[in-house]
Protein backbone atom coordinates (compact mmCIF):
# COMPACT_ATOMS: atom_id res chain seq x y z
CA UNK A 1 0.00 0.00 0.00
CA UNK A 2 1.69 3.27 -1.31
CA UNK A 3 -0.18 6.89 -1.11
CA UNK A 4 0.12 9.14 -3.31
CA UNK A 5 -1.88 12.60 -2.84
CA UNK A 6 -4.70 11.85 -2.16
CA UNK A 7 -4.99 8.03 -3.38
CA UNK A 8 -3.95 4.82 -1.88
CA UNK A 9 -2.08 2.96 -4.77
CA UNK A 10 -2.36 -1.13 -4.05
CA UNK A 11 -0.01 -3.79 -6.10
CA UNK A 12 -1.70 -6.70 -6.12
CA UNK A 13 -0.92 -10.11 -8.23
CA UNK A 14 -1.31 -10.37 -11.93
CA UNK A 15 -4.90 -10.47 -12.85
CA UNK A 16 -6.33 -9.71 -9.40
CA UNK A 17 -6.94 -6.42 -9.18
CA UNK A 18 -10.50 -6.11 -10.25
CA UNK A 19 -11.69 -9.29 -7.43
CA UNK A 20 -9.76 -6.81 -4.70
CA UNK A 21 -11.47 -3.41 -6.12
CA UNK A 22 -14.86 -5.57 -6.14
CA UNK A 23 -14.34 -6.63 -3.32
CA UNK A 24 -13.49 -2.89 -1.47
CA UNK A 25 -16.33 -1.69 -3.09
CA UNK A 26 -18.66 -3.98 -1.64
CA UNK A 27 -17.25 -2.70 2.20
CA UNK A 28 -18.67 0.78 1.43
CA UNK A 29 -15.92 2.32 3.52
CA UNK A 30 -17.00 5.77 3.81
CA UNK A 31 -13.69 7.50 3.36
CA UNK A 32 -13.49 5.67 0.06
CA UNK A 33 -14.11 8.37 -2.60
CA UNK A 34 -14.22 5.80 -5.20
CA UNK A 35 -11.54 3.53 -7.22
CA UNK A 36 -10.31 1.81 -10.31
CA UNK A 37 -8.69 -1.52 -11.13
CA UNK A 38 -5.96 -2.37 -13.59
CA UNK A 39 -4.69 -5.79 -14.03
CA UNK A 40 -2.26 -5.59 -11.54
CA UNK A 41 -3.04 -2.15 -9.31
CA UNK A 42 -5.97 -1.05 -7.57
CA UNK A 43 -6.20 2.77 -6.92
CA UNK A 44 -8.69 4.41 -3.98
CA UNK A 45 -9.35 7.69 -4.09
CA UNK A 46 -10.01 10.12 -0.87
CA UNK A 47 -11.29 13.45 -0.28
CA UNK A 48 -8.85 13.53 2.82
CA UNK A 49 -5.49 12.35 3.78
CA UNK A 50 -6.83 11.29 7.35
CA UNK A 51 -9.20 9.24 5.77
CA UNK A 52 -6.38 7.56 3.45
CA UNK A 53 -4.14 6.96 6.64
CA UNK A 54 -7.31 4.65 8.11
CA UNK A 55 -7.44 2.76 5.43
CA UNK A 56 -4.19 2.30 4.89
CA UNK A 57 -3.37 1.40 8.08
CA UNK A 58 -6.57 -1.00 8.25
CA UNK A 59 -5.89 -2.56 4.98
CA UNK A 60 -2.93 -3.19 6.30
CA UNK A 61 -3.48 -5.40 9.49
CA UNK A 62 -5.82 -7.16 7.32
CA UNK A 63 -3.05 -7.97 4.97
CA UNK A 64 -1.30 -8.96 8.17
CA UNK A 65 -3.64 -11.11 9.01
Amino acid sequence: FRPAGLLLVIKTVPGSAHAIAAALDRCHWPEVVGSIAGDDTVFLAFAERAALQRIRQRLARLARG
